[in-house]
């Protein structure tokens, strides 16, 4: 399906947020980018200002989250995998996400603290949606140990893939040579160890 000229504008801004920063693009930059006259104006047809596109720019990504939720949330889904597989599915779709919203990710370590509402905003409606899906989802396996502090444990999980896409997008690639595939196998098999039930057995 083609992108709607509104469409192509957010798209191109969000972009060009990212590499260049929201103080660094201009209008006619993002017309450019767009596919629009540069200079033209045009791109007011569809928003009032630099700040209103950056607005709904941040509020498409927050509600393209609703997919990776729904992985979490829906507990028929991963049933039949062990636990390892279920974490390692989970682990994978939250690289996915943190890579397919590169654009807002980049805009939260570089600009939005300019933004106190929209930071905000990501923080309880993105990155707190996840983070509470994930630690009910956590409690809620039946093969996993009692007595855990799930919060805690949902935010380290969180962070280790966090922390690989961070390298990565920094370096292009991780320093530590390790690719994806070894990385969040081995953060699963540590994960599943940890929260085994069969561990408590022992």
């Amino acid at each position: 399906m083609s992108q709607t000229a509104r469409e192509r504008v957010l798209a191109a801004a969000m972009q060009l947020f990212s590499e260049r920063g929201f103080a660094g693009t201009t209008i006619t930059q993002i017309e450019r980018a767009a596919g629009l006259s540069p200079g033209s104006g045009g791109l007011y047809r569809h928003f009032p200002s630099k700040r209103a596109i950056l607005e709904a720019g941040v509020a498409s990504s927050i509600a393209s989250n609703a997919g990776l939720v729904s992985l979490i949330t829906d507990a028929d889904r991963l049933a039949s995998l062990p636990l390892r597989d279920r974490l390692l599915t989970l682990a994978r779709a939250g690289l996915r996400r943190l890579e397919e919203e590169g654009d807002l990710n980049r805009l939260v370590m570089r600009d939005l603290s300019q933004f106190p509402d929209l930071l905000a905003r990501v923080g309880q409606d993105d990155i707190g949606r996840i983070f509470r899906a994930f630690a009910g989802w956590l409690q809620g396996q039946p093969d996993v140990a009692a007595d855990r502090d799930w919060e805690a444990i949902a935010m380290v999980l969180m962070g280790a893939v966090t922390h690989f896409w961070i390298m990565c997008e920094i370096f292009s690639e991780h320093p530590a040579g390790i690719d994806e595939d070894r990385y969040l196998t081995a953060a699963a098999d540590l994960a599943a160890a940890l929260l085994s039930n069969q561990g408590d057995e022992q």
